[in-house]
């Protein structure tokens, strides 16, 4: 699999491989509404989860699966660190200390934390964001992590 396909949605909403650049951008410019899988807000903790547009594989995480879809949360980097100890992981999550290494080179970044999880399909998307909503949900009930507006 090449790093740089690209894919469109068709009416259905199956991914189909774009060769033609130009055509995909102008897509990809005007479809969000379409790649949106999910939207959900906990106060200031944002979970969103769309088709990306571009094939990802993770070696990193020994999956070769052609990965289209991701969730992404949004926080404050103490809130998605608490999560992120929080979190069970499988071989497709990705929980990071990004640029942690790369921002002692670059300056003061410091510790910035990434909390994503990536799908093949969107039928795992779908259940990838309702599972991650569950567990920011009752980790809030519980008083695990604490949201405040």
């Amino acid at each position: 699999m090449d790093m740089n396909e690209r894919y469109i949605l068709d009416d259905q909403g199956n991914p189909v491989l774009e060769p033609d650049l130009i055509k995909w951008g102008k897509w990809f410019g005007t479809s969000y509404e379409q790649r949106k899988v999910g939207n959900t807000h906990f106060g200031p903790i944002h979970v969103s989860t769309v088709f990306l547009g571009q094939a990802h594989v993770s070696k990193e995480l020994d999956n070769d699966d052609m990965m289209l879809y991701e969730t992404m949360v949004f926080a404050d980097n103490a809130t998605l660190k608490r999560l992120s100890e929080l979190a069970e992981t499988d071989d497709r999550s990705i929980v990071m200390l990004f640029l942690n290494e790369i921002g002692k080179g670059l300056g003061n970044w410091g510790e910035n934390w990434d909390i994503q999880k990536r799908y093949a399909t969107k039928e795992e998307a779908i259940a990838g964001h309702k599972n991650m909503c569950t567990f920011i949900e009752t980790c809030i009930t519980k008083g695990l992590v604490e949201v405040t507006p």
